[in-house]
């Protein structure tokens, strides 16, 4: 068989066609077990790094810009708040008027912070009224109050007044923080200040009842009684009893307290037998004694003990001299004293 396949070769004639062109070494068939590897071509690779190269420059580009984007709105902000600050600024009135001129530097700040809200001008604002609003938490402060509190809650208030406060109503800033920042610490001290909770209505008279109690003391010459003071309050005297009676819930006394020399607490002297009796044997054996006196010595030791009169008041009553009421009083409590010594 292979002789014939040999003659079949060598009596055929097969077209001369062009000859064959050489196979590039790139397309030069692998053997079986070989993998293809791909490797880009240099130029591709320039063009990504020039790619990336731009990039990084319009990067930067972009980063300046915006920067002088943000510095060129700083400062159109800038101009517009001083004008507005010109246009809305508290008019300055001279020494006599009812209304304090305001800085404008100080006014601006509140400009430029009810536009941006920002906190480094409410930082700058607090700085500038704290020492206004502790004045007025030292001005409420009482015996017994916490001092850093109080100045805690004036600054809270003052926070609350500088996001309150509109620029445009063209009043000073004490206007409004006065106000609140005074009322943050009343209800302060009708919340934290008592040692017991009481009605409203007893914070609400407690500093006028002690006000016109002295009021009254100085212009009488002797300790208000309770009718008159309530009177003067406009009051029952019921209610007057009831908030002299709920004023003593300001302050509570631990039963270890000391209450003597001897050191000892309210727990160890309740139950104790009570001194009041004792009093009473006094008071009934001074009325005995009383009724051995006439009626102008009786009505003399009223109005000096009781009514707490001065002897000269109580000599012009009677029509005599200071001098004569002296001996009269001398002389009834000689009288008083001799009848208890029996």
């Amino acid at each position: 068989m292979s002789s014939r396949v040999g003659s079949v070769a060598g009596t055929a004639n097969f077209p001369e066609g062009p000859p064959l062109a050489a196979a590039p070494a790139a397309l030069s068939i692998a053997p079986p077990t070989a993998r293809l590897r791909l490797v880009p071509p240099p130029r591709e690779t320039s063009r990504a790094d020039d790619v990336i190269s731009t990039s990084r420059e319009l990067t930067g580009l972009s980063r300046r810009g915006r920067r002088q984007v943000r510095r060129s709105l700083r400062e159109v902000s800038s101009i517009v708040d001083t004008m507005r600050a010109r246009r809305t600024v508290p008019a300055q009135i001279e020494a006599g008027g009812h209304q304090a001129g305001v800085a404008f530097d100080v006014w601006r700040l509140h400009v430029a912070y009810e536009r941006s809200r920002s906190a480094e001008d409410l930082d700058a604002l607090v700085a500038e009224y704290e020492p206004y609003a502790l004045s007025l938490a030292r001005r409420l402060r009482g015996r017994h109050d916490s001092a850093d509190d109080l100045d805690q809650v004036a600054r809270e208030a003052l926070i609350v007044s500088l996001q309150r406060f509109d620029v445009s109503r063209g009043i000073p800033f004490p206007a409004l923080a006065t106000p609140t920042i005074l009322g943050a610490l009343r209800r302060h001290h009708r919340d934290h200040g008592w040692a017991m909770r009481v009605p409203r209505r007893v914070h609400e008279l407690a500093a006028p009842t002690r006000e016109a109690s002295e009021r009254l003391t100085a212009k009488l010459g002797r300790p208000a009684r309770p009718a008159e003071v309530a009177a003067s309050l406009g009051i029952a005297t019921g209610e007057l009893e009831a908030i002299q009676q709920a004023l003593h819930a300001r302050d509570t006394a631990s039963l270890d307290t000391a209450v003597d020399a001897e050191s000892r607490g309210h727990h160890d002297v309740i139950g104790e037998i009570d001194r009041n009796l004792v009093r009473a044997e006094q008071h009934l054996a001074l009325r005995q004694a009383l009724a051995q006196l006439d009626d102008r010595d009786r009505a003399i030791l009223h109005l000096y003990f009781y009514e707490e009169l001065t002897q000269s008041r109580i000599a012009e009553r009677f029509g005599v001299s200071q001098m004569q009421i002296s001996r009269w009083i001398a002389r009834s409590l000689a009288r008083l004293r001799s009848h208890l010594e029996v």
